[in-house]
Formats: structure tokens, sequence, C-alpha cells
């Protein structure tokens, strides 16, 4: 049996490890990568310390990325030490506190409930999702990603595949504000994207 893979980024290199898993040494897996392997997943040198420059956050419910940085032996780097803040380009428009109940208060003043409204409808849909943890476990496969998608949450995931992350979030009541800066930058930085990605890969 051969395979061929087109492109060598996490999705790439993770399809290669689960074929051999599966397969073992019967299937000879060739992967094409014009690049540089790992994709997104990347580094840059500035004053000879190395940072991340990619996709550098793993979820917690992303069980895939959790057993490999288990398999692979890696470390969970602490958090730094230090306080979020919002910046328009030119000045912080909203900085941290020591204070939570002041932050929720901020956060509540300039965004309303656009931020319970994005996590309520995140976690309806990481709900859903999950369920792709138990077809793989019992070997379920589908024919199409459509049929997949429709099978884990119906006619709404499918739809999330075909407009944009803004246009989901402005339909679900989150304001534009708060699209423009602090969703926006999250793609950005998760994905190197604007808010025009399909909503169904900016939704965790």
């Amino acid at each position: 049996m051969c395979a061929a893979i087109v492109g060598a980024g996490i999705g790439g290199t993770a399809t290669a490890h689960f074929l051999r898993q599966h397969f073992g040494p019967e299937v000879h897996i060739d992967v094409f990568e014009k690049g540089t392997v790992g994709g997104r997943l990347a580094t840059v040198t500035v004053n000879h310390q190395d940072y991340e420059s990619g996709g550098s956050i793993i979820h917690s419910l992303n069980l895939h990325m959790q057993d490999f940085v288990k398999q692979l032996g890696l470390k969970y780097r602490k958090n730094v030490a230090g306080k979020t803040a919002v910046f328009n380009g030119e000045e912080f428009i909203l900085e941290e506190t020591d204070w939570y109940l002041l932050d929720l208060f901020r956060l509540w003043w300039r965004y309303g409930i656009s931020f319970i409204r994005l996590q309520m409808w995140v976690e309806e849909i990481m709900e859903k999702f999950m369920r792709i943890y138990k077809y793989q476990a019992h070997g379920y496969a589908f024919s199409s990603v459509e049929e997949l998608l429709h099978s884990l949450g119906g006619s709404g995931f499918l739809n999330m595949t075909h407009c944009s992350l803004s246009e989901s979030l402005l339909e679900l009541g989150v304001s534009q504000r708060f699209i423009d800066e602090v969703i926006a930058p999250i793609m950005r930085v998760n994905y190197g994207q604007n808010i025009s990605i399909p909503a169904f890969v900016g939704r965790n």
C-alpha cells in the first residue's frame, strides 16, 4: 500500500503518524513539502532567545496534540508573569489590573456581553466536536468531510464552513468592536489570518 501526503505541516505530519500507527510498516508513505517541515509551527530567534512565531497554543481539548506532547517528551512552558492588554497600534485601550471584578466591569463596559456570547458559542461547538474522538476510537470513517461535519454538528457545522468568522459572530450578537479589537488579533496570532476565515476554523 502506498500513500502520498501533500504538506508537512502539523496536519500532514500527523496524518503520516496515524497512517504508520494504523497500518504499520506495510504502508509506504511519501510526504511532499515545498517549504520546511512544521508549517506554521515555527520559531524566530531574537537576542539569542527562541520565540514561537506560529501556532503556539495547544487547547486542552485537543486530545491528539496533548498525546503528541507526551509521546515526544515535550514540556509545557509555564505562563510568563504579566498582564493582558488590548493595543490598537497607537495606545493601550484596555489593560488588565490586579482586581478581577474591576477587570470584568471594564470588559463589560467596553464590549457588553460579547465575551459571554462568544464563550457560550465556543463551548456549544466544542461539546459537539468532541464526538470525533469517539468516532475515531471505534474506527468510524466517512466518505467526505461534509458527512463527518454533518454527523458531528448537523447543518450548523456545514454552514460554518461557508461563512466567515466575522459574519457568524455578528449574527451571534458579538459587537464589531470586540471582533476588531479582540478576535482579529487572536486570529492573526493563531492562524496568520484575518476574520474572513471560515467560522468553523476560528471557532476555537
